[in-house]
């Protein structure tokens, strides 16, 4: 069953993450739709918003901060235009379904935008951004977090790292997908680094005093502070990202946005900001993907500085990590492993004990 020595399908990791929504009560539409997205995110190689955090996606469930019976409801639609409450559901279910209605209503319009509110964490920015790539579309998605960044001068945490991603068709290429947080690097990261007992570069986090440090405890349990990429750049990013997933959606803004690590029984209020512009035969962009083709292979051609013997474009490595992952399955760290099992003794569930033996 396996794909090779210490390898998962990627179809048993669906089934397994698929199977602990449901065992925690999620109907099974929003559960698989939810399991997509960790384990697409996994196979790409995004180890850091995947099934890693499939046990508190399940444990958000459990303690009540997201809904189990939770659908879309439009608060105002106008033509090209929704405005939507995600009801307190399971991020990455509502986020679906909201990227899903969005290039349907690009597909009727030409464009869309889809703000969302009253949602939560919905992982990887960029899985929606890759899916609205992949359907022949222009796809923007932005998301609001709680503060845990500072701000230009500021000491502590202040504002959110504000997720932003950007996907775009290419003929005959994987899609053109941006994926980036406003602070050097995604606090998964630094939860990484703690799991495997390394510590993190100077320059990616502050201690609870403002000081930089390289130990991950100063962030994890000290709550320091991410520190923003380029300094006021970052800073002025993560204001705009605010702006539009936030203030504009309806949604609750820096530090009314519930951390749902930490308090997994209350609903964040987290809320997303989708922009999608239909690029599809018949549309009035046809030829936008052959055009970003012939941008990529400009930029890709241009002299190679020593050493570098690729230039790459923002999704290729990731494509390649799911076209291995596909074909060799995914190798999953001992913790991860082991959540899975308190997963399924949790849950106590019959149907993931079985998984596990393939996992």
């Amino acid at each position: 069953m396996t794909a090779g020595e210490g390898r998962v399908p990627v179809e048993v990791l669906l089934r397994f993450a698929r199977t602990a929504f449901r065992a925690a009560g999620l109907p099974d539409e929003p559960a698989g739709a939810a399991a997509e997205v960790l384990v697409r995110t996994t196979a790409r190689g995004v180890d850091s918003h995947g099934v890693s955090y499939l046990h508190q996606y399940v444990e958000q469930l459990r303690q009540g901060g997201a809904k189990h019976r939770a659908r879309l409801t439009p608060l105002l639609e106008q033509g090209p235009l929704a405005v939507m409450d995600g009801g307190a559901g399971l991020g990455p279910a509502i986020a679906a379904e909201a990227t899903a209605g969005a290039i349907a209503r690009a597909r009727a319009y030409g464009l869309s935008l889809t703000t969302v509110r009253n949602a939560n964490h919905f992982g990887a920015a960029g899985h929606y951004a890759l899916v609205c790539a992949e359907a022949d579309c222009v796809g923007l998605v932005l998301s609001n977090t709680p503060p845990i960044m500072a701000a230009t001068g500021a000491r502590g945490r202040s504002v959110g790292n504000s997720p932003l991603a950007f996907g775009a068709p290419r003929s005959d290429a994987p899609p053109v997908v941006l994926d980036i947080a406003m602070s050097r690097v995604a606090g998964g990261k630094i939860r990484m680094a703690a799991q495997d007992g390394r510590e993190v570069p100077l320059g990616w986090i502050l201690d609870p005093e403002g000081n930089p440090t390289t130990d991950p405890a100063d962030f994890l349990l000290h709550r320091g502070a991410l520190v923003p990429m380029e300094g006021h750049k970052g800073y002025g990013l993560s204001l705009m990202v605010e702006t539009l997933a936030g203030a504009l959606s309806g949604a609750a803004m820096l530090g009314a946005v519930g951390n749902w690590l930490y308090a997994p029984e209350r609903p964040s209020d987290t809320g997303y900001f989708l922009l999608v512009i239909d690029t599809g035969p018949g549309s009035a962009f046809p030829e936008l993907a052959e055009r970003v083709q012939a941008l990529c292979e400009e930029v890709t051609a241009a002299p190679r500085a020593q050493g570098v013997d690729r230039i790459l474009v923002p999704g290729e490595l990731e494509h390649e990590a799911e076209q291995r992952a596909r074909a060799e399955g995914v190798v999953l760290p001992q913790p991860v492993r082991e959540r899975f099992q308190h997963l399924a003794d949790t849950l106590a569930d019959g149907a993931l004990t079985q998984i596990l033996d393939y996992v």
